[in-house]
């Protein structure tokens, strides 16, 4: 189903499961990142993707590249002039995340 309002201005209105919503029990423990460029094509609806993994019962971790004060990018991010600032930002993720686990 799709909400009724965007959550924000300049943001797409997302679908969601209707209750009760399926579950990913097989990705339960994994890791997960989505990183959002400023002017990438998916940042008006990355969101709805953290939203449906969390309804699904996962826990995304959601960077958006601008709030680490890497503005610009668009979806492409890996061929882009600043791409190993956008790698440490990946790797810095990575490294967490594997001794959380």
């Amino acid at each position: 189903m799709q909400q009724d309002k965007p959550d924000g201005p300049d943001l797409v209105r997302c679908w969601m499961q209707r209750p009760p919503a399926r579950r990913l029990p097989n990705l339960q423990n994994l890791p997960i990142l989505i990183l959002t460029a400023e002017a990438s094509y998916h940042a008006p609806y990355d969101h709805c993707t953290v939203k449906y993994l969390e309804q699904a019962g996962l826990h995304p971790e959601w960077t958006k590249l601008a709030d680490a004060g890497i503005h610009g990018n668009g979806h492409m991010m890996m061929l882009e002039t600043n791409n190993l600032e956008i790698a440490a930002v990946m790797a810095g993720w990575l490294d967490k995340a594997m001794r959380i686990r």
